[in-house]
């Protein structure tokens, strides 16, 4: 079972990056490339209970519910995408004792029932954190921005070593432009916060060198509400009378769920990895749909709760009196159809979905800062001139998995204003130099233009009299895409800007 649970391991692992490649510009597939976090109930949840208000692709969520009480922690075990990046890193990482045992971790496994209380009570207040800490919000996170980014690298890297050879140089580029079509993208992307995100990623591996599986032991948030429902799976372990206690299995247990008579199990913590009916000796263990074993005693005390739930209202204070710079505010730029901004932090789970698939396009949103304050950490911003707003591509409301961006179709993504254009005129050269320039109204993709000109004769900066075009935005039909700011010819600053104003805003249906 072993060998079966490591085949389903990479398989579900495959499927994520191939749900990952194939949110990409142009999107013609009807597969749901957010398959991983619909099914996922603390994000799904904790944005219903954060908006309050229902919609329908959270029920999914349901489905994962009903299986953990069939079978139990098993996603953990055998779906969970970060969960299978952690066994592998902690089997190639960590060094084995020569008795090939490892001792039992002496931390609490108990620590991420209070993460998922202090998520539950900040989202009962409005405030969206579970993205920051679910595992397939981190995954997703992390694929986009770090490790699709360095396969790419590497690849790259490898090409152009190899048109160094004069009779690879054509066959290469053919190839190159091959995986073009699937794999890599035309151009090379870059994100805000990668290295950061890397880092995080890097952290969560590296905990394996303490214990097995720490993360998924202490930590996460989603295995804590799994662990929940697992109470009273239907599918579990059991230990005949063949059992002679010689604790080989509860060395090996990855997830401590195993208690220290051997025969009684935390079925909050099991996730199904079967490493104990493997090396039991004797042949004492099975799981099955049996008479259901011994279970252990879950240790959450009273003052743990407590201590997680005043810890989620003391965040939600922080969080919500923390100063916005109201300039900073101003160039926050949603992405199209996002919904009013209390409704959009209440439903962004930080995931990464729509950055990634505008990746592939217009390559505009990043992860924000703090122009929205601590409680719009990661959510997603428009921000020229790294990349603009593609203006017939509307991917990103089709793969937001909570709706937090409203899905909308090319002619009503046309009619929606995300912002605002405006000329720097201590920077742009028709206004500061004097020059005719009119790149920004040429790339303006508006049928109408939103940028235009009037003949003016003006003072240049050295005093000469000259007559120019000088541009200005309508701003009655500017819709903030942000293309002119990432086409001005000006190196360093920018001689136009955007900002929010005049944005079009949704309200959350349900």
């Amino acid at each position: 079972m072993r060998t079966l649970r490591r085949i389903v391991q990479i398989t579900s692992l495959l499927v994520f990056f191939i749900f990952f490649l194939l949110a990409t510009y142009p999107f013609h597939t009807r597969i749901p490339v957010d398959f991983f976090l619909r099914i996922d109930p603390l994000i799904q949840w904790t944005a219903i209970l954060s908006s309050r208000s229902f919609y329908a692709i959270g029920f999914l969520s349901l489905l994962l519910i009903f299986l953990t009480i069939i079978f139990g922690r098993f996603f953990c075990g055998w779906i969970c995408p970060l969960g299978t990046c952690i066994d592998f890193f902690d089997n190639t990482l960590r060094h084995k004792p020569k008795n090939g045992k490892y001792s039992p971790g002496t931390l609490g496994v108990y620590f991420k029932f209070g993460v998922l209380l202090f998520l539950f009570v900040t989202a009962l207040f409005s405030l969206q954190l579970s993205g920051y800490v679910d595992p397939i919000s981190i995954m997703t996170r992390t694929t986009t921005t770090v490790l699709y980014p360095i396969f790419v690298f590497l690849i790259e890297g490898v090409f152009r070593i190899l048109e160094w050879i004069p009779f690879l140089a054509s066959p290469i580029q053919k190839f190159e432009t091959f995986l073009q079509s699937f794999l890599l993208p035309i151009s090379p992307s870059v994100f805000r916060g990668s290295f950061l995100i890397g880092i995080l990623f890097l952290g969560i591996l590296l905990l394996g060198t303490l214990q097995k599986r720490f993360w998924c032991r202490h930590v996460c948030p989603l295995g804590a509400l799994l662990g929940l429902f697992s109470k009273f799976r239907l599918y579990h372990r059991s230990v005949s009378e063949k059992c002679t206690a010689c604790g080989i299995c509860y060395q090996n247990c990855r997830m401590e769920a195993i208690g220290k008579d051997f025969k009684s199990t935390q079925y909050t913590e099991c996730i199904n990895c079967m490493d104990c009916e493997a090396v039991c000796p004797v042949g004492a263990i099975q799981f099955g749909f049996s008479k259901k074993g011994k279970p252990a005693k879950v240790d959450l005390t009273r003052r743990k709760v407590l201590s997680a739930g005043a810890s989620g209202l003391f965040a939600v204070a922080l969080f919500k009196t923390s100063l916005i710079h109201p300039v900073q505010k101003a160039k926050a730029v949603r992405p199209p159809g996002a919904l009013v901004e209390d409704q959009f932090l209440d439903r962004c789970i930080r995931c990464g979905e729509c950055i990634r698939i505008c990746s592939t396009s217009g390559q505009g949103l990043q992860y924000a800062g703090l122009e929205t304050g601590w409680s719009g950490l990661a959510t997603p911003i428009l921000l020229p001139p790294l990349g603009y707003c593609e203006y017939n591509c509307n991917l990103c409301g089709q793969v937001c998995p909570t709706g937090a961006i409203r899905s909308l179709s090319l002619e009503e993504k046309h009619g929606v204003k995300m912002g605002t254009a405006h000329f720097d005129k201590t920077r742009c050269i028709p206004w500061y130099y004097g020059e005719n320039c009119m790149v920004c109204e040429e790339h303006c993709p508006v049928p109408e233009k939103a940028i235009k000109f009037r003949e003016e004769r003006i003072v240049t900066i050295d005093g000469k009299e000259a007559v120019v075009m000088l541009p200005y935005v309508v701003e009655e039909l500017c819709v903030g895409c942000g293309i002119c700011v990432v086409r001005c010819p000006l190196e360093g600053e920018k001689g136009i800007f955007l900002t929010n104003a005049g944005e079009r805003r949704f309200f959350a249906k349900g």
